[in-house]
């Protein structure tokens, strides 16, 4: 489909995560499978200990071959929304970023290639996430989206 552009997944075991994170400096979340505007893809968040700020939430996706990968251009060249939504009243925080063209995170995926994978460079502190009630039973609902 390559109309279809947001997916929506929900992140479980947030506690661990940050734990892993503060412990071994990141650990990532991937959700399943998706086409988002024609690209195979696997979204996700990336727990990062930082230095100075404690654990940043940051963006991720790899891209996978795919269906439509003779349709679609190359390069992916597509902004990456990433949204937090709030359990209660849906409330959403987002980040968003374009990601370079000339990584090879963009570029088309190849058999047996090493699969690249981008990493957002804006973050939700993780601190913030609980503090402002987005993490409800240990779980954060995300949307992940490819704008034009």
């Amino acid at each position: 489909d390559l109309q279809a552009s947001v997916c929506e997944f929900v992140v479980k075991g947030v506690k661990s995560l940050d734990r892993k994170a503060c412990n071994r400096y990141d650990a990532d979340y991937w959700s399943g499978r998706v086409y988002l505007r024609g690209y195979c893809m696997s979204p996700g968040v990336s727990f990062r200990k930082s230095l100075f700020s404690g654990v940043h939430v940051r963006g991720l996706f790899r891209l996978h071959k795919g269906d439509m990968d003779d349709v679609v251009q190359w390069p992916l060249n597509q902004t990456v929304k990433l949204r937090v939504v709030h359990p209660k009243g849906g409330e959403e925080r987002d980040i968003v970023q374009r990601p370079d063209v000339s990584r090879p995170y963009c570029q088309r995926p190849r058999e047996g290639q090493k699969k690249s994978m981008f990493i957002s460079d804006p973050f939700f502190p993780s601190d913030d996430l609980v503090r402002d009630g987005y993490v409800e039973d240990d779980q954060l609902r995300v949307k992940f989206e490819l704008l034009p």
